[in-house]
């Protein structure tokens, strides 16, 4: 089965051969160092794509934004270029990272503007939230002319502690929004994503009624444990990502005796599946790969991370890096 075959099997919860593994977004940063570019020579698309096969990654993203927190922002057309070299370049299950109805209505008024309208002038910070809705379904529809399979609807709603904004207010303004979002584009025929760092407990029977297929991030320096989210978002969404920085960032020691640092063998998929397996589970970082991460360490991870499959389309185990 291929790359593109693979994660379909995982989004539908199917038997597979082997663990999907994907990242969301990979900084220019762990590219350089990654490829040992120098930082004066830009990073190109065969850069990226050396990256996404040494890693035998099944799926690439192709950001169309970076974040309601950016000062600077991916050029669109460039991305759409991206998007089409990617689908004519093999078989990978290519996401497009777009804003979704939280990220644009910030970028929109600015973040702190928003927080004014939320507590001042609901009525006009629902309008952003369903403007942004509207922005994130014509991007979704260009990111699949243009040969993506699904979208990242890249909203960063929390921090480490919580979500940003009372869940009460997300849920008198914001859910209807992003579950509109989520119903228009999956219309389109496209698998979608909510991508978000920080502690989503609170909202996330939120998040599972909003006709999702998979949840990205769970940070587990926030307190998002895999199993404990399985159990409170049902069987139906695809989990990815649950791997923290602090884990990537630090060398790994050749079979240390746990708790001590290096790579734990452990089982990590506590889903529904046969033996207690996790089913709709895609291995990555929660945060993508980035600037401080142990390039060696990556590499040894996502190689366990195949090596520990086992053979019947349930890994028995999954190698999590511990540090500390």
């Amino acid at each position: 089965m291929n790359h593109r075959e693979l994660v379909l099997k995982t989004l539908r919860g199917e038997r597979t051969d082997r663990l999907a593994c994907g990242e969301f977004f990979i900084a220019d940063e762990f590219v350089r160092a990654f490829v040992t570019l120098d930082s004066q020579s830009p990073v190109e698309f065969d850069h990226y794509r050396a990256v996404v096969e040494q890693l035998d990654l099944d799926i690439a993203t192709v950001s169309f934004s970076a974040g309601w927190g950016a000062l600077e922002h991916p050029d669109e057309d460039r991305a759409l270029d991206l998007l089409t070299r990617w689908r004519a370049a093999g078989d990978r299950f290519v996401f497009a990272l777009i804003d979704g109805p939280f990220s644009a209505a910030a970028k929109a008024r600015g973040f702190n503007m928003l927080l004014h309208y939320i507590h001042g002038a609901p009525h006009a910070a629902r309008d952003l939230f369903r403007r942004g809705a509207e922005e994130a379904r014509v991007v979704a529809q260009a990111a699949r002319d243009a040969g993506a399979d699904g979208v990242i609807l890249g909203e960063d709603i929390a921090y480490g502690r919580s979500t940003y904004i009372a869940p009460k207010h997300l849920r008198e303004l914001y859910f209807a929004e992003l579950r509109a979002a989520a119903h228009e584009i999956r219309a389109l025929g496209l698998t979608v994503f909510f991508h978000s760092d920080g502690n989503l407990n609170a909202v996330l029977d939120d998040l599972a009624a909003c006709e999702l297929d998979g949840l990205q991030g769970l940070e587990p320096e926030a307190g998002m444990e895999l199993g404990a989210v399985r159990a409170r978002v049902g069987p139906e969404l695809t989990l990815w990502g649950n791997l923290g920085f602090d884990a990537l960032a630090s060398p790994l020691t050749p079979q240390p005796p746990s708790p001590s640092p290096g790579l734990e063998v452990q089982s990590r998929r506590g889903g529904r599946g046969r033996r207690g397996m996790e089913v709709r589970y895609i291995f990555g970082a929660c945060a993508g790969l980035v600037q401080g991460m142990n390039v060696e360490t990556v590499r040894q991870v996502y190689r366990a991370a195949r090596i520990t499959d086992s053979g019947h389309g349930l890994p028995t185990t999954d190698c999590v890096p511990r540090s500390g």
